[in-house]
């Protein structure tokens, strides 16, 4: 049987020929996302574990979008935190309070994000980038603090649902209509750990 899309990214991304639903590897990293929230999470694991240096300051994303601006003085200090750590790490996709916008609009604008790429981020919004043919996936602060560290993350090969779309749509009905009646129709956790792959 013909791998899915998703089954090709992470198999790439992990160095083998395939792999099957349900099977755990190993896969490399290209795109890695924290924000506001969940990066100080991470970058205090980071400093936990002994880092000194993230896996590739050209791949860490890092975006204080959720506090923008800052609502009170924790929110502000969570965006110093990962302002300092952006500037000691020479990060090079640090986006300030008031530059970026939103942060899962922000990467596709900006070309940061492009089909193939397997991206994790800690919020649970870093599945949009499957619109663009990439696989990724949102993580925990622990789970990004690892990648920020190696560059690498474990998987469990997810399921795919195949959704066939067919005729014309009318006026004034668009994709977020189709898919609001998707999830009408499968649930809240219809695809829980589940990749969807949608076509006509």
């Amino acid at each position: 049987m013909e791998m899915t899309i998703t089954q090709k990214i992470l198999a790439d991304h992990a160095g083998l020929e395939e792999v099957h639903p349900g099977q755990l590897i190993n896969a490399k990293v290209d795109i890695a996302l924290g924000n506001d929230i969940t990066a100080p999470i991470s970058i205090e694991k980071f400093r936990e574990a002994g880092a000194k240096k993230v896996f590739d300051k050209d791949r860490l994303v890092l975006i204080p979008d959720h506090f923008a601006p800052n609502k009170d003085i924790k929110s502000a200090e969570n965006c110093k935190l990962m302002r300092e750590f952006a500037l000691e790490q020479e990060i090079t996709e640090y986006y300030e309070v008031g530059q970026a916008g939103i942060e899962h609009a922000l990467l596709p604008e900006q070309g940061i994000v492009v089909p193939g790429d397997l991206v994790v981020g800690a919020d649970s919004h870093t599945c949009t980038y499957g619109a663009l043919g990439a696989f990724s996936t949102g993580v925990g602060s622990t789970d990004l603090a690892a990648v920020m560290i190696t560059g690498e993350l474990w998987f469990k090969v997810p399921e795919t649902i195949k959704l066939v779309y067919s005729g014309r749509l009318n006026p004034w009905v668009g994709g977020k209509d189709i898919v609001l009646y998707t999830i009408g129709k499968m649930g809240v956790d219809g695809a829980l750990y589940a990749s969807m792959e949608f076509t006509s």
